[in-house]
């Protein structure tokens, strides 16, 4: 039968240790890569994309007004503005 020292023994202890950390520092290297490709591929996912349009037209004898916070901005009278 094989004696084993102190020393033999911590060695085998550490040995152990070592193992389970690599393996711990491997899943966590997956992990990370993992995570930056599922970035990666949720920033290339389409879009959508809306376009507004807004056109005025015969806008010079009309009484424009515009509302912000409920303030009134635009209440100009047209006879007064015209030049």
């Amino acid at each position: 039968m094989e004696e084993k020292t102190l020393a033999t023994e911590l060695l085998h202890e550490l040995k152990a240790s070592a193992k389970r950390w690599f393996i711990a520092f491997c899943i966590m290297v997956g992990l990370e890569i993992a995570t930056i490709g599922g970035f990666l591929w949720y920033i290339t996912l389409p879009v959508e994309e809306y376009t507004y349009e807004q056109s005025a037209e015969d806008i010079q004898d009309s009484d424009v007004r515009q509302f912000i916070g409920g303030e009134d901005y635009g209440n100009i009278p047209s006879e007064s503005y015209l030049p």
